[in-house]
């Protein structure tokens, strides 16, 4: 093996797909239990491995060297193997650090609340340190170098810089979250270092409190890079770092599109779809057919509180994400469920159309009018601008439109 992944287990591990889209090289995923690292290490028939759990410590013994943030951190998840001589790094501190910066995270000179205190909040506070930050481990236990839970709601006022850690909030314990951010007044940022889903519940309710954020995804991709470039002893392009994330979006991202009726989000759904080999999934449509009758006998018959019931159900059933166009339902955005559910694993699109463009239909029960239409989007423009991770404006052509859309959504990668 020339590059690869050690651990136990690896299974799951999109790496050797995050390695080929950086820098090309050949990766594989081998999983080594603890009875048999010590024959695989001293062998050394390696140039260059990431090492991930249980491995990260047990590792250090074999090496012949370690860099000095590895070395403060105690642990491993890097090996370069030049010239028979084994030396070991963190690229989850690097791949942390280049994401804050990326993300115009400042924490020089401020507090930052790290929650956990495992391995992986090890490199976080290493590299928070490195940056100029006050990092303080927040554990169930007070210890030395930790605070409890309850000492940093005591102390909130002082953080401005909150990292998630912990496993809580991970698939498919999606509705967890480590902490209520409703305690804390002088947030400015908000990290999750959980990689699935996407968008953690923590983070979305950071979003909605206009902090900013960041997630483990993206730094799962920089720490991949950081290890290509010592795995090659050269620099790469920064701007694969963007393509190779666009590229595992577009598998693993749905793109969902939210607006007004008649807005064109039907339209650019489709297009999406035919451009980019996404699967359009017009969730009005699957309602209809469900309930066999049209959405607007639905409200006719069984009401509008039963229809959001089933429109719910739907939007939960489409919250792990994949190679979807989403269209929805003007009045999805009506219960903030539905939102978070489809923004764990969504990139989500306001189609804004100036609501002189609308038009009533007797198809759509709550604006069969252009009064009532005008009405609507009033009552709902502020809530559609609030969950959307970009807007893209419809009021000249279709062409126009999906090509601003193709562009903002990252899938320029992919056509």
């Amino acid at each position: 093996m020339k590059y690869g992944l050690i651990g136990d287990p690896v299974a799951h591990s999109w790496s050797p797909q995050i390695h080929a889209l950086l820098s090309g090289i050949e990766y594989e995923k081998i999983q080594i239990s603890e009875e048999n690292l010590q024959q695989f290490m001293k062998k050394r028939d390696f140039c260059g491995i990431n090492v991930t759990i249980p491995h990260k410590q047990a590792v250090i013994q074999y090496l012949d060297g370690l860099d000095q943030a590895a070395e403060e951190i105690g642990a491993v998840n890097c090996i370069v193997n030049r010239n028979g001589k084994l030396t070991g790094y963190n690229t989850d501190c690097l791949g942390f650090r280049t994401m804050l910066e990326h993300n115009s995270i400042m924490v020089k000179n401020k507090k930052a609340a790290v929650l956990g205190s495992g391995g992986a909040s090890k490199a976080v506070v290493q590299a928070l340190r490195e940056m100029g930050s006050i990092p303080v481990v927040v554990s169930r236990r007070a210890g030395e170098g930790r605070i409890t839970y309850e000492t940093l709601t005591e102390h909130q006022r002082e953080y401005r810089i909150l990292i998630n850690a912990t496993p809580v909030g991970m698939s498919p314990n999606c509705d967890a979250m480590p902490i209520d951010l409703s305690i804390f007044t002088e947030l400015e940022a908000a990290v999750d270092l959980i990689a699935n889903p996407l968008r953690t519940r923590m983070l979305i309710e950071a979003e909605k409190r206009g902090i900013r954020t960041c997630g483990g995804f993206e730094m799962l991709v920089r720490q991949a890079f950081s290890a290509d470039e010592l795995f090659l002893n050269q620099k790469l392009d920064p701007a694969c770092v963007e393509t190779c994330m666009n590229t595992l979006y577009h598998e693993r991202r749905s793109i969902v599109l939210i607006g007004m009726p008649t807005s064109g989000k039907s339209t650019l759904g489709k297009l999406l779809a035919e451009k980019t080999g996404r699967t359009l999934v017009e969730m009005d449509d699957l309602l209809a057919a469900k309930m066999g009758m049209p959405i607007a006998q639905i409200f006719l018959e069984k009401g509008e509180s039963y229809f959001r019931k089933e429109e719910s159900e739907l939007a939960e059933s489409l919250r792990t994400g994949g190679s979807l166009a989403i269209s929805t339902g003007g009045g999805i955005i009506k219960d903030p469920e539905n939102m978070r559910y489809l923004s764990e694993n969504g990139l989500v699109v306001w189609i804004d159309r100036n609501p002189e463009l609308l038009f009533g239909s007797e198809s759509r029960p709550l604006s069969t009018g252009e009064a009532q239409i005008r009405k609507l989007y009033l009552e709902r423009r502020e809530i559609y601008e609030a969950d959307a991770d970009i807007v893209i404006e419809n009021n000249s052509t279709i062409e126009e439109a999906i090509q601003e859309l193709i562009v903002k959504t990252g899938e320029k990668d992919i056509v």
